[in-house]
């Protein structure tokens, strides 16, 4: 087991600036400042609030009508609004219970409830128990492309389709247009926070595109329904709301294309970079299988995929002993709380860890858990047996140091992984 800490002793938060290249490459110093100098820390560039122990995070999550999801009140820059970006209008449905034009991910509660049930087939018993040998098939079909090669950049050629063709087999989108969706500039709200105004214009500039795709196939879906998901989302949504709430449900099938692909490729990159930095993790892994959820749970804890989500504090309160006044955005840190003073040697990469699933905040927590956990568990212990079956001694490729930097302060993932391997 290695310690994948970058510094021994903590620092202080006077040793360490944020947002920048050092806290983007590697937040885990400063995380631990903050847990050690000021677990509720007012960020002084900004109005926002960095919540770094799990304790407090668990506080916020719990009281969603203090600390609300609907952060584009306070920032419009936070959402991508379909009615302004492809001309869509408020669908006339005066009795519909969604009356705003945003995906789950934005909405509170009683709407978040409504959006996150109508969801909910999507990871149902039933449709993972017939998606494995799918995710199975995808899999291999990615391994033959490169297994005769001996190397492989393993996120842009497995890590990344793999999550793409998934979602688009589970949610009814065309595999067909996987090379459109790769191209896509995707960008989470949250991260927005952190972002300078052509970042986020970046992220805009893809937003038509996708979003008019989007309607397109809702439209086909509704014209002439087929036996997939998003058939039946579409008839439901239809049948509860009294018609098209074209510009709700544009946001929320967007959103299943690119969280269900994000996250999930992010995940099974760090579990490879992990398992090559731990080569006695990869030996127990290889010789007994039963290890690999407990290797991905780990993974999710040390290197959650998604390092951070705010939330619009609503009413004056406090966290921690610290007043938060109403209007401020809180960030919860969950990369802190996954390593805070809960965990023994919070550091090292240790798949021996007990109640994982239960503790950490990988897929983060309260209402807004993801939904597509169900997911992403099974989508990476299918890839990561794959790859195990089929590929030995693997090993780094020639890379530089650029070359496996994590270059986004919220999303923890090297820019590539390049491996050598020998078939098996």
């Amino acid at each position: 087991m290695t310690d994948s800490s970058t510094t021994a002793a903590v620092p202080t938060l006077t040793d360490v600036a944020f947002p920048s290249d050092e806290v983007t490459e590697c937040p885990f110093p400063f995380y631990a400042a903050l847990r050690h100098e000021a677990p509720v820390f007012r960020d002084p560039a900004g109005s926002g609030y960095f919540i770094s122990r799990r304790k407090d995070i668990m506080f916020v999550l719990q009281h969603p009508e203090i600390f609300s999801n609907q952060g584009y009140r306070k920032d419009a820059r936070l959402v991508d609004d379909p009615r302004e970006i492809i001309g869509l209008k408020d669908a006339d449905l005066a009795s519909c219970p969604i009356q705003t034009p945003y995906n789950m991910s934005m909405s509170d509660p009683p709407e978040h409830t409504i959006k996150r049930r109508a969801a909910g087939d999507l990871v149902s018993r039933h449709r993972l128990e017939q998606a494995e040998p799918m995710m199975i098939e995808i899999a291999n079909e990615l391994i033959d492309e490169f297994i005769d090669d001996g190397q492989v950049e393993f996120r842009r050629q497995f890590a990344a389709p793999m999550a793409l063709l998934t979602i688009c087999q589970l949610a009814g989108f065309p595999a067909k247009d996987r090379d459109r969706f790769l191209s896509w500039v995707m960008g989470s709200a949250h991260g927005r926070l952190y972002m300078d105004d052509s970042g986020v214009s970046a992220l805009r500039d893809d937003a038509a595109d996708q979003m008019e795709y989007c309607r397109q196939l809702i439209l086909e879906r509704q014209a002439e329904p087929r036996d997939d998901f998003m058939s039946a989302w579409v008839k439901e949504s239809v049948e509860r709301d009294g018609g098209l709430n074209m510009p709700y449900l544009v946001s929320e099938l967007r959103l299943f294309l690119v969280a269900g692909n994000e996250t999930t490729q992010r995940l099974i990159t760090n579990t490879m970079m992990l398992l090559l930095q731990n080569p006695e993790a990869m030996a127990r892994i290889r010789a007994d299988r039963s290890l690999v959820p407990a290797a991905l749970e780990e993974s999710l804890r040390i290197e959650a995929p998604t390092q951070w989500v705010s939330r619009l504090c609503v009413a004056d309160t406090e966290v921690g002993g610290v007043p938060i006044p109403a209007g401020s955005f809180v960030l919860m840190l969950f990369g802190s709380a996954n390593r805070d003073e809960n965990w023994d040697h919070p550091d090292t990469f240790d798949i021996d860890r007990p109640d994982l699933q239960k503790y950490h905040l990988g897929f983060g927590g309260g209402l807004h858990r993801c939904i597509g956990a169900p997911i992403a568990r099974l989508e990476a212990r299918v890839s990561l047996n794959g790859v195990l079956d089929r590929m030995t001694n693997i090993r780094l490729g020639p890379h530089t140091a650029e070359d496996l930097r994590n270059d986004s302060l919220q999303k923890r993932v090297p820019r590539t992984l390049p491996l050598l391997f020998d078939p098996a």
